[in-house]
């Protein structure tokens, strides 16, 4: 079963433009909650932002309830870091789920509320894929693809 799962995973990544994975991935290799297997995100708009891992130290800036990146990306099976920075007056986080509607987090951090804090989260290595990441305090309003490969 767990084969099936993984085959029609990888299949769903191919049709999506996204490589990378194998037949017994573990997308936590670590991380806070899974989902049971999924490498992608299932619900990802068309036309999604893309973007390419260019190292284990990922930034993110938080200002006027919107993030300024819509996409990050990360190596697949390498733990790596997310540089937080908050610009507003209110508490925002960096979540990395499955997918936009998904109740299970790879990774949450901690909320920090600014002006001009940050924070450095350190996150367990996640298998190749597509997924989602946002503030679990603004949803709706600061969200994009996290891309791993």
């Amino acid at each position: 079963m767990k084969k099936l799962v993984a085959v029609a995973a990888l299949l769903a990544m191919v049709l999506v433009g996204c490589g990378g994975g194998s037949d017994d991935a573990d997308p936590l290799a670590g991380g806070n909650a899974g989902d049971g297997g999924h490498t992608h995100s299932d619900d990802a708009p068309a036309g999604a932002a893309t973007c390419s891992p260019s190292g284990t130290s990922l930034s993110i800036t938080a200002k006027d309830i919107q993030y300024d990146k819509g996409c990050l990306a990360a190596p697949a099976g390498q733990a790596f870091t997310i540089k937080f920075d908050n610009n507003d007056a209110l508490p925002h986080n960096v979540t990395i789920q499955v997918s936009h509607t998904s109740t299970e987090s790879f990774f949450s951090g901690e909320q920090i509320t600014g002006p001009n804090k940050s924070v450095t989260y350190r996150v367990s290595s996640i298998a190749a894929g597509t997924y989602h990441f946002h503030c679990i305090v603004h949803p709706d309003q600061m969200n994009g693809t996290f891309v791993v490969k």
